[in-house]
């Protein structure tokens, strides 16, 4: 089998999907807004589009923690490890 050539060629299909899906979400949102349908109903359409969002991610972090924090984890290069966790590490420390 071959080796992907970024990060996440093997969701690629599943991620453009998503992305697209949100992208269209977050404009019917938008035009509920503009209409002033209920709030409730507009915060609602949000989560679907943040839930979207966070398979995305999910998605991309599988492949990175798959190939270059595994690649990074194994190496005889102590910088480049350090280099994994710090990226992680920044990563979930930005909420």
């Amino acid at each position: 089998m071959a080796k992907p050539t970024n990060l996440y060629d093997k969701n690629k299909q599943d991620i453009v999907k998503r992305l697209h899906y949100a992208s269209g979400h977050v404009r019917a949102v938008a035009g509920m807004v503009e209409k002033d349908v209920y709030c409730m109903d507009i915060i609602n359409q949000n989560h679907a589009v943040i839930e979207a969002l966070r398979k995305v991610n999910a998605l991309i972090l599988e492949g990175y923690l798959g190939e270059c924090a595994f690649d990074a984890v194994n190496s005889k290069s102590p910088s480049k490890r350090k280099k994994a966790v710090a990226e992680l590490v920044n990563l979930y420390s930005k909420k």
